[in-house]
């Protein structure tokens, strides 16, 4: 806690100097103007980008029932008095940030939360009710305390004094509205990817105090609610469309304007909660007056928009890029919870070659993963699974698939002498737009089949084409069909169990917008098998789902292609804090001293 106030100090001071600055310099005053600079920073010698579809809550956690209940809270209560005079001594926030983000939101309802990719920046004004932070500790947010009642009941205790930007209270009752609206399933928001083996409810206990319940037990409930964002239940009410572009949550900053295909903005919110309470989350307050977030889906073009001082902060650019930064921007990378993967059509609606073990197994070992993962940069190969080390379940024993096109024309032609139809095989080969390198990509992808003798198409296509076609309606509509999608999937939780779920369960028509959505397998057995080792705990966990990683692979269903790291080119007067899931957040953003 001291250290964090050692961090918020030197934002104060930080802010004060740009202010005294911005008084004792007529100049500087023309220094925040459209471009986005922020007033008389630095300045920036300057002079190029990526995306994602898309922190840890081990099953290890898990409370058992047998246990005590656990309560958690601030790790350290500090001196609320400390923070009060430090807010009070804090000059007024100041300047614009700007962040060039990959793509625009698709929209900005309090469900986005809990995927960066889907609407950066969000987090800044809408919160939730606990969250995880860089360093993969959960922290208090909305709720001050919670305590695990058993698994499948959590209990969280409501902050108090707590507004909405639209003046109404956080209390109870708006909390638990809030849960039950992003987590309804008759609501059908993208969340339910990250949905739990039953239903989450919230129900009010007393003005303070809430209940979240799943209906079947589910040792996830805890890490699960790190990602709803909690929004006005008024608003919810009265105006339910706007609640799609004008959000209303409680957080630092207060939605501004979207302006279509351009840009998003918000305006730092003087009645936040966190200035003056001592267990607020991040490493600094609050040090702009406005956040703006432009769409830059061009890689070089997001790049170039840090290199040139336009931005602050320009999401995902190439190794190269940041080996290039220079003076004035760094490169800040890490590890992420994203992988790219090749899923090729199967059980559903697919082409009857494609059901041939020995023609999926061809089309896996035409593919050089090692290979690609050069081209993909800042990334490492896959241990033949979409995760790493250290996930619940992660199995150690499997390795990515050989790329031995010799194999894969003798698996060909040991299935055209069984009478199967080879040569009607061409796989088309699609990638979204704002997945970073990724016309490169399916490029290279579609070398590499037409080297092994596999007919093949190759397309990059925006969201509005792309996504309907990777979900089981898709499927449905454009039977029979031979894809391979070519695509970026993140999954916070550190836990295989929600991997297995979402790509590899059975998908349904009568549940298009479901966890296994984007599935193209089904397989009743390993539902059920997947069903038991998600309710299990500990080491049986692990070992249960280990053995169906290690099932999947050996059916050549999804290809590991990536394990994807993320970099953010950022101006040198600031460092900027995040963890695997990779949240864009103004209090994560510090002055470089």
């Amino acid at each position: 806690m001291r250290d964090r106030k050692l961090l918020r100090m030197l934002a104060v001071l930080f802010a004060f100097t740009l202010l005294a600055a911005a008084c004792g310099d007529d100049e500087a005053d023309e220094a925040a103007d459209d471009s986005g600079q922020v007033a008389d920073a630095a300045p920036s010698d300057a002079d190029d980008a990526a995306d994602s579809d898309d922190v840890t809550a081990d099953a290890d956690d898990a409370a058992d029932p047998d246990e005590p209940a656990e309560v958690s809270d601030s790790a350290d209560t500090g001196d609320a008095d400390d923070a009060a005079e430090m807010a009070e001594a804090a000059p007024a926030p100041s300047g614009t940030f700007v962040f060039a983000v990959n793509q625009e939101p698709q929209d900005l309802a309090a469900q986005g939360t809990y995927k960066e990719i889907n609407a950066p920046g969000l987090r800044n004004v809408v919160e939730t009710l606990i969250a995880v932070d860089p360093d993969g500790t959960t922290v208090p947010v909305l709720a001050e305390s919670w305590e695990v009642i058993d698994d499948s009941t959590i209990r969280f205790t409501i902050r108090d004094g707590v507004s909405f930007h639209d003046g109404t209270a956080l209390n109870a009752e708006s909390a638990a509205f809030a849960v039950n609206w992003v987590w309804s399933a008759d609501n059908a928001f993208t969340i339910q990817e990250f949905a739990g083996p039953g239903e989450i409810t919230a129900s009010v206990i007393d003005d303070s105090t809430i209940e979240v319940v799943s209906s079947v037990p589910d040792p996830l409930l805890e890490w699960r609610m790190t990602l709803g964002g909690i929004t006005s239940m008024a608003q919810i009410e009265n105006d339910p469309a706007a609640h799609f572009n004008q959000p209303i949550g409680t957080g630092p900053y207060t939605f501004d304007e979207w302006a279509v295909g351009q840009y998003w903005t918000a305006n730092v919110n003087m009645d936040w909660w966190g200035w003056t309470a001592d267990d607020v989350y991040g490493d600094t307050l609050p040090m702009f007056e406005r956040l703006e977030f432009i769409f830059r889906a061009e890689d070089a073009v997001r790049s170039a928009t840090a290199l040139t001082g336009e931005s602050q902060l320009a999401m995902f650019p190439s190794g190269e890029e940041c080996a290039a930064a220079g003076d004035g921007v760094t490169c800040f990378a890490g590890p992420s919870d994203t992988y790219l993967y090749g899923r090729l059509d199967h059980s559903f609606f697919s082409i009857p070659e494609l059901m041939d073990p020995r023609v999926r197994e061809a089309v896996f070992v035409a593919i050089d993963v090692e290979g690609l993962v050069g081209l993909v940069g800042l990334a490492s190969v896959p241990q033949g699974q979409l995760g790493a080390a250290g996930q619940v379940g992660f199995n150690d024993s499997l390795s990515a698939y050989a790329y031995d096109p010799d194999r894969a024309r003798a698996l060909l032609d040991e299935a055209r002498a069984d009478g199967v139809n080879v040569d009607a095989v061409n796989i088309e080969v699609v990638g979204r737009d704002t997945t970073p390198r990724i016309s490169s990509i399916v490029e290279a992808i579609g070398g590499f089949l037409s080297e092994a003798g596999i007919n093949n198409s190759v397309a990059v296509q925006v969201p509005d084409v792309f996504n309907p076609r990777v979900r089981i309606q898709g499927y449905a509509d454009e039977a029979p069909r031979q894809m391979m999608q070519v695509h970026v999937r993140g999954n916070p939780s550190g836990d295989f169990g929600l991997t297995l779920q979402a790509n590899y369960a059975c998908p349904s028509l009568d549940d298009p917008t479901g966890p296994s959505r984007s599935s193209v397998y089904c397989n009743e057995q390993f539902d059920a098998d997947l069903a038991a080792a998600s309710a299990m705990t500990g080491q049986a966990r692990a070992d249960a789902l280990a053995d169906l990683v290690e099932f999947v692979h050996n059916e050549h269903l999804i290809v590991p292609l990536a394990l994807v790291d993320r970099a953010y080119l950022v101006d040198d007067d600031y460092t900027f804090r995040f963890g695997v899931d990779h949240r864009i957040l103004m209090v994560y953003i510090s002055p470089a001293s």
